[in-house]
């Protein structure tokens, strides 16, 4: 082969890759050929830039590159690599990275300790064929590629994730024993899976959620620890011919405004589910088989709707239920030999069953109650343990299940009979029954008056054409919805669409929530396509476009085709303005830049509602709400604490409002749950429902500042104290540090009397050379503000640069996070903080990554952690000067001044009588020549060459005993215990 080799035994090759990477080759090389003998090659980090094939000439597994820095080989150009091992033996290490341009990888195998195995990111392209990777995972960020026959083993976290938009097929692949999910799929990238094996993923065997939009195709997914197959998060996903097996929780679960389309697909043995759709999410399964679910086999809730056309549900302990405003459709469907109820509806949720066929089911075919909505068509129910119950109310059996519900049974029609719909069967909801859900909703008074103000034009129109007068002008029904997420923009929107469609404006009111991911192309003219699929599929109802600001931003470089999405929206919104509403959503700032994008755009959408943050009243509400949603209730103390949670916490654009408050929920009764686990017998039926405040330590943040009851622990505050006060010199830290406690303990007082009291910024500087007891005084002051119940448990994080600055664009974020989330409820102590505003050649922007990501995190977060920087006084100038909202950050400044020569003796005698040892009077004197002889070494080192200074002597002492004893004395223990001056003149 032409080009360059590399060997270990061929005196005339180059002895490494980077060597032969770095010669110079022909004039004129297009690409360069390295051929690699046999061997493992140890060497520091690799980066390469050009275009080259690297190849073991030996075949896969004769070559291994092997490194402990924090990658083994970075790509940059377009390189091929072939039959090599890559390992990398650091804990943050990666085998190879592909930071730009295009990676082939073939017959390769990887190696790490890292929770990564392969990156790839700025737009890179990465092949991977035939291949295997062992230790972590392949993550692919904003970029392309394929990954093909190859196997990822043990993977620390993640097997694959495809993440930020990148675009990528897996095939023919197999996932095993993932830390985490076997492959994640977020931020609005679009995979193809197929031909795939994925099993036992501690967590998910697949995750699509954050607008993904995932086809799965021919896979199987096994025996994953939680449920297999999970889209959330308004993500999207086709699933075809795939089986689901062995689910540690519910085989299938799309929830939070996520949407799933299955064909030909199998679930079966879910220790708790087989299907789970709630949380305002939609599926539809054809030709599917559920079946041996440990509890229900299709369970939809949540205001979730699930359609299963064809296929069969059977095996399990209930085959289908709806519940909590959930809509079940079963059309042709065959539900059979479930081991208690074949269809389960519950008060609250509607039903459609149609060609179905319900047999062979151990209790009731069709259990519905008073307060569904069930319409049946053409349903044979027959052959099942018990005779069907329809309509019955459970209200007084105080179980909110009707598959458990107890009532005279009422039979139903069968053989194929057509039944009339059940007694509690209603019609389509009227306008006043609509308004008054949206009136029920909490909070939200700003949208509920403009919906009301633009429902009442509606009829006011209606009634003037009825009376045969003009219409008057046109009424805008296209709007904004513009506010911070999880402040019920979609509740909302779905709710306008069936007001509409009950006010005759729209035919159907159907609902159609899209993003930029189904709009938007990747070539010319496939936008518009996509953008006018989406918008005839929405004709009659509602098309919601959230996030809608994305259009009109620019991603990477290249054709706008975002602005092709609006333009194409704009025609279609004039050419069919009365056969569909559309609304577009997102913040409130980006959408007023959104309107901007084309022309037609505001005279279209001249409506914008503003939905406000939820107030913190509003929050608990929602969140006992969802409480009381699945049967639990808080104690009053509980409700106070979650509104003095919600009270303290920071509600900017990105506050997850109605999100964050079912977040809370579902944190607390975690809580709850291993609670009662932990005692002893079984719980009461009061305890099984009622939430303490002790359920909420941990997930709600009692704060710092605000934090203000009595204190903990007088004993241990005073023998801190008096720890404080016995240490050596520091006088003027002391002093400062006394008066911090005092500010605290007076604003403490200040509040109980009902007084004013702002909060209080605990934040301190520590300035000063090395050795003058910095780290000593943050550990204590830490344990102070623990005993004064200030902090919930004053823990000590200490942190370097090495600790917060990553290696790549965004892990520095992810590392100062961390390590902030670790210091939560403690102290997080910086020590030559200074080196992060410090140019570290081409890293200078990650150092300053840290520090911003730090002041963002103090002020979030400023009633839970207390930050302590150190560092040189004249460098910590530079340091504060690096943001400007840094200096505002900390409260005060304390200068640790050097130790004296008096002080530096005391120090010595102190670690010396820690250690056994006796310092007599002339050994003193001879400990404070020596310091004053050295004063420029002891101003920069203080007590730290102090300790040198005394294990110098230690070893001097030792040496001079030895030689006693080695001639014929031995040692009395006054000679053992006793330090000499000879012992401290000869570390000289």
């Amino acid at each position: 082969m032409p080009g360059f080799v590399v060997s270990q035994t061929n005196p005339r090759a180059f002895p490494t890759i980077a060597d032969a990477a770095k010669a110079s080759g022909p004039s004129g090389e297009q690409l360069r050929h390295i051929a690699v003998e046999p061997g493992v090659y140890r060497s520091d980090t690799l980066r390469y830039w050009g275009n080259a094939v690297i190849t073991a000439v030996g075949g896969p597994g004769t070559v291994t590159l092997d490194c402990a820095g924090s990658y083994t080989l970075r790509v940059e150009g377009h390189v091929t690599l072939r039959g090599l091992t890559l390992r990398n033996g650091n804990a943050e290490g990666v085998p190879l990275e592909a930071a730009g341009g295009t990676l082939i990888v073939e017959q390769c195998e990887f190696v790490t300790k890292s929770s990564r195995a392969i990156s790839v990111w700025n737009r890179a392209e990465l092949f991977v064929r035939d291949s295997r990777v062992h230790g972590g995972g392949i993550v692919y960020s904003d970029s392309a590629g394929l990954v093909e026959h190859t196997e990822v083993f043990n993977p620390d976290l993640c097997g694959i994730a495809i993440r930020n938009g990148s675009r990528v097929t897996v095939r023919d692949c197999r996932v095993q024993r993932a830390g985490e999910h076997g492959i994640w799929v977020a931020e609005g990238s679009t995979p193809l899976i197929e031909h795939c094996e994925i099993e036992g993923s501690k967590a998910a065997s697949i995750l699509a959620q954050g607008r993904a939009k995932a086809t799965v195709r021919d896979s199987r997914l096994r025996t994953s620890g939680q449920s297999s197959l999970v889209v959330r998060d308004n993500a999207s996903a086709t699933v075809e011919d795939c089986l689901v097996t062995g689910s540690g929780a519910d085989g299938v679960w799309v929830t939070a405004n996520a949407t799933l389309t299955g064909r030909s697909v199998r679930i079966e043995d879910g220790r708790r589910n087989g299907v789970v759709v709630d949380e305002l999410s939609t599926a539809a399964f054809e030709d599917s088989d559920i079946t041996q679910a440990a509890v229900c086999g299709l369970a939809v809730s949540g205001s979730g709707t699930a359609r299963f056309t064809g296929g069969t549900i059977t095996k399990s302990q209930i085959g289908a239920s709806a519940a909590n405003e959930g809509v079940l459709t079963l059309d042709g469907a065959k539900v059979s030999h479930n081991k208690n109820i074949g269809v389960a509806v519950d008060p609250g949720a509607r039903a459609v069953l149609r060609d179905c066929t319900i047999t062979g089911n151990a209790a009731q075919g069709i259990v519905t109650t008073a307060g569904s909505q069930v319409r049946m068509e053409r349903v044979s129910s027959e052959a099942n343990g018990a005779e069907d119950i329809i309509g019955v109310d459970i209200g007084g059996t105080g179980d909110s299940n009707a598959a458990t519900a107890v009532a005279p049974p009422e039979p139903v029609a069968k053989s194929g009979a057509t039944a009339p719909e059940t007694p509690g069967a209603a019609p389509e909801p009227g306008v006043d029954e609509l308004l008054a859900e949206l009136s029920a909703m909490v909070g939200l008074a700003g949208v509920k008056r403009e919906i009301g103000k633009l429902v009442g034009l509606l009829r006011i129109a209606e009634q003037r054409r009825q009376a045969g007068l003009p219409h008057g002008p046109a009424i805008g029904r296209h709007m904004v919805f513009a506010g911070a997420p999880g402040t019920g923009k979609t509740t909302v929107a779905r709710l306008y669409g069936k007001l509409l469609a009950a006010l005759g404006v729209v035919p159907t009111g159907q609902f159609t929530e899209v993003s930029r991911t189904e709009l938007v192309g990747q070539v010319l003219g496939e936008t518009t396509q996509k953008t006018a699929a989406v918008f005839t599929k929405a004709l009659g109802g509602v098309l919601f476009i959230d996030e809608a600001y994305t259009l009109s931003r620019r991603f990477g470089t290249g054709t706008d085709f975002g602005q092709e999405a609006i333009d194409t929206l704009v025609k279609l919104m004039e050419d069919h303005r009365d056969e569909i509403v559309v609304i577009v959503a997102g913040y409130s700032a980006e959408m007023r830049t959104f309107l901007t994008a084309n022309p037609g755009l505001k005279s279209r959408i001249s409506r914008t509602i503003e939905f406000e943050n939820y107030s913190p009243a509003e929050l608990t509400s929602i969140t006992e709400t969802l409480a009381g949603q699945y049967g639990f209730r808080f104690t009053e103390q509980a409700q106070a604490s979650l509104l003095t949670h919600f009270q303290r916490v920071r509600r900017d654009e990105t506050f997850g409002n109605g999100r964050e408050a079912r977040r809370i929920f579902e944190a607390v009764v975690e809580q709850h749950a291993l609670r009662l686990s932990g005692q002893d017998g079984p719980a009461t039926a009061e305890e099984l429902t009622l939430l303490l405040p002790e359920d909420l330590d941990g997930v709600v943040d009692t704060g710092l500042s605000t934090r203000m009851g009595e204190v903990r622990d007088a004993g241990q505050l005073q023998a801190l104290l008096d720890r404080l006060n016995g240490m050596i010199g520091l006088e003027a830290v002391k002093s400062q540090v006394r008066d911090t406690i005092d500010l605290i303990a007076a604003t403490r007082r200040r509040r109980q009397e009902g007084l004013d009291a702002a909060p209080i910024s605990s934040h301190l500087i520590f300035a000063g050379p090395p050795g003058t007891g910095k780290t000593t005084v943050a550990r204590l002051y830490g344990e102070l503000l623990a005993a004064l119940g200030v902090l919930a448990r004053g823990h000590f994080i200490e942190a370097s640069r090495a600790d917060l600055v990553g290696q790549y664009l965004g892990q520095t974020t992810q590392k100062t996070t961390a390590r902030f989330d670790e210091a939560r409820g403690g102290v997080l102590f910086i020590d030559e903080v200074y080196t992060l505003s410090r140019q570290f050649g081409a890293n200078a922007d990650f150092g300053q990554e840290a520090i911003d990501t730090l002041v963002k995190l103090m002020e979030d977060h400023r009633d839970e952690v207390v930050v302590i920087v150190a560092g040189y006084t004249d460098e910590m100038n530079g340091f504060l000067a690096a943001n400007p909202g840094l200096a505002s950050r900390f409260s005060r400044t304390i200068a640790f001044a050097p130790y004296g020569p008096d002080e530096l003796v005391e120090i010595f005698v102190g670690i010396a009588e820690s250690s056994g040892f006796d310092v007599p009077d002339g050994t003193r004197a001879a400990i404070r020549d020596h310091v004053t002889g050295r004063t420029e070494k002891f101003d920069q080192g203080n007590g730290r060459e102090i300790r040198k200074l005394f294990e110098a002597a230690q070893t001097a002492h030792a040496r001079r005993i030895a030689q006693l004893e080695r001639g014929g004395s031995q040692a009395t223990r006054d000679q053992l215990r006793t330090l000499l001056p000879t012992d401290v003149e000869e570390t000289r």
